[in-house]
């Protein structure tokens, strides 16, 4: 009897927690707004806190990740926290 087969068949594309994920957030809140649009929302917020992590998301998804690691000095990330920051009071008004 041959041993059962683990993980997705070879050449399958399903992908079934990106799925899940996928409904998940594009369902509406409480509020009618949808679930992306307050992720997203809460992602910036953190940047304009200084949350480094979520600076770095933000940055990743705008410009891509570091095809290498770049030397640097300095607060590398000082302008992308003010950018941040200012696209946030931008929303505010």
């Amino acid at each position: 009897m041959p041993a059962a087969a683990k993980g997705r068949p070879k050449g399958s594309t399903e992908k079934p927690w990106r799925d899940a994920i996928r409904l998940a957030i594009m369902r509406k809140g409480e509020d009618g707004r949808k679930l992306i649009a307050m992720t997203a929302e809460k992602l910036v917020s953190e940047a304009a806190e200084g949350n480094v992590h979520a600076l770095k998301e933000i940055g990743d998804r705008l410009d891509g990740k570091a095809s290498h690691p770049v030397e640097h000095s300095g607060d590398a990330l000082g302008g992308l926290a003010e950018a941040v920051r200012a696209l946030a009071e931008m929303r505010k008004s």
